[in-house]
């Protein structure tokens, strides 16, 4: 340890024991009062003794709370020292991310990809020129040529942003990914949306794509900010006869739902027609509001690692393995952002003029709150083309005993008592053959079962927050028939988790979607439903005219 943070933490433990010490005289002394009030008879002395316990009680709880706020200070500390050190993407991101301050009226979207293109030589400097001795390892996404660097994975980086346009489009498309995460999780949804004649545009998300340290700095300003500008830019590349749509994973969900409110509420901003949403962030643990304090700590105790909730190694090319605290903040303000709207547009009557809105969501997530999103946002939606499409776990009896089932108690009854005035679909195992599938349709009270052909691959128990998106032949998080290079997806290392610089939860955690086909083509069937009521009408001929 740096003697530099040994004599913060001898002076923060010295604080600690002066605090303990002071806080245990006065409540000696308050107990003595509460004794003496006790045994004194009604007399001129009363009042007095009783402004003394009012005043001792006072000290005792300021005191109480400095402990509490001492011993929080000294134990974050203590944790932080204990991460890995730090390296230079930990400590360093391009200074031309693009930030709320630079979205001038005139700003474009091509004014945000030239910025971009910035970023991603400052990126390139900071690799070839400043991180020469962090680079040990083959597998760093740092290192160039190494086998998880971006630019060596697919023949498109794509932490940058993207866009494809048709020359004939249906309408267009805004993918908008998680945090963390990169355009990358939302490739293959993109390309597929593209094929079917939309114009699509990835977003990278200002602070993604290509340091962790970028997310220590960003702010959820900076992310609106962005995809407003990103919304413009789609608009004005659609004919303006044709609908636009968003699709957001995780964040990018609560920022799409984010943008379709603001919309409502700015007529400057462009309306879109529909929303996709794969694993929504719009419930995360109220505990994410303590990480605002990061910065604080940081600030007295001059330690870089109080910024940090991990350290792990960066092998993935479009993920950020390291977390730190101000992630959380920005997730847990944005969330927040978007309820209060949502309360706003109920309280002002207009929650029925909502567009659609599609939400794929695993039963089980440990990333969001699966209740929050039920009541918080489909609890409130009126259309009947809005739908909540929950995939449930792998109800197998074989399993049956190694399946926690504690997430039932915040799910099911939501789902049992309330009539959700919009379409509830679950992907579920059959009752009548628990190796096959079906999906049971509810709405007001009318419920349907469809029979599917897919099943359960072996060893899946259940869907993840981070496989929503990913299809099975993903090159980077697929099954085994894709490890002939890089593949996230079926990693396989045998050792004490303590012996790692990799978190456990990447050898346990699904990462790819077996039921991805499925989903992408109800994406596309629901996306076409909608195209149906902003099909614009034909052109009538001259004679009819007549």
């Amino acid at each position: 340890m740096p003697s530099s943070l040994k004599q913060r933490s001898l002076l923060l433990r010295a604080l600690i024991w002066l605090v303990l010490v002071t806080a245990g005289i006065t409540l000696g002394a308050l107990v003595f009062e509460a004794l003496q009030l006790a045994s004194t008879q009604p007399d001129m002395l009363m009042s007095e003794r009783v402004l003394r316990i009012i005043t001792l009680l006072v000290v005792n709880l300021v005191l109480t709370m400095l402990i509490a706020t001492a011993c929080a200070f000294y134990f974050w500390l203590r944790i932080s020292q204990s991460l890995p050190d730090l390296k230079g993407w930990h400590l360093q991101s391009p200074a031309s991310e693009f930030n709320a301050k630079d979205a001038s009226s005139e700003y474009t979207l091509d004014d945000y990809l030239t910025q971009e293109r910035r970023v991603f030589e400052e990126l390139e400097r900071l690799i070839t020129n400043h991180w020469g001795t962090d680079h040990a390892g083959d597998y760093n996404r740092f290192k160039r040529d190494s086998i998880c660097d971006p630019a060596s994975v697919l023949d498109h980086n794509w932490n940058r942003s993207r866009i494809l346009e048709c020359q004939n489009p249906i309408g267009g498309v805004l993918l908008i990914h998680g945090l963390s995460d990169s355009p990358y999780s939302l490739r293959k949804l993109g390309e597929r949306l593209h094929s079917e004649g939309y114009t699509v545009i990835w977003l990278r998300v200002p602070g993604h794509g290509t340091t962790p340290h970028a997310l220590t700095e960003i702010s959820w300003d900076d992310w609106t900010a962005a995809v407003r500008i990103a919304v413009k830019g789609l608009r004005s590349r659609v004919p303006a006869s044709l609908p636009i749509f968003l699709a957001g994973y995780s964040n990018g969900g609560a920022l799409s739902v984010h943008y379709t409110l603001s919309a409502m509420e700015d007529e400057s901003l462009p309306p879109v027609a529909g929303v996709a949403l794969l694993s929504p962030m719009l419930g995360i643990n109220p505990m994410a509001k303590m990480t605002h304090l990061s910065h604080f700590v940081g600030m007295i105790s001059r330690n870089e690692k109080t910024k940090w909730s991990h350290i792990y190694a960066e092998i993935d090319p479009f993920k950020y393995s390291s977390w730190p605290m101000n992630a959380n903040a920005q997730a847990w303000s944005m969330t927040q952002a978007v309820e209060k709207k949502l309360v706003n547009l109920q309280q002002a009557g207009r929650i029925h003029e909502m567009p659609p809105m599609l939400a794929m969501q695993s039963v089980v997530d440990s990333t969001v709150s699966v209740p929050r999103l039920i009541t918080a946002l489909f609890g409130r939606l009126q259309s009947e083309k809005s739908e909540l499409f929950l995939f449930d776990i792998n109800r197998l009896d074989k399993l049956s005993n190694l399946v926690n089932f504690s997430f039932e108690k915040g799910i099911m009854p939501t789902l049992e008592q309330s009539d959700l005035p919009c379409r509830l679909s679950i992907l579920h195992n059959r009752h009548d053959a628990a190796e096959k599938m079906s999906i049971t349709t509810r709405l007001h009270g009318q419920i349907d079962e469809k029979h599917v052909p897919n099943i359960w691959p072996p060893g899946f128990v259940s869907l993840s927050h981070v496989a929503i998106p990913i299809a099975p032949d993903d090159p980077v998080y697929g099954d085994r028939s894709n490890c002939e290079r890089l593949s996230l997806g079926c990693i396989s290392v045998r050792a004490e988790p303590s012996a790692l610089m990799i978190p456990s939860t990447l050898f346990t955690r699904s990462r790819h979607n077996p039921f991805y086909g499925l989903m992408e083509d109800h994406i596309l069937n629901w996306l076409g439903s909608l195209q149906e009521t902003h099909r614009p009408p034909p052109e009538v001929s001259h004679r009819e005219r007549a």
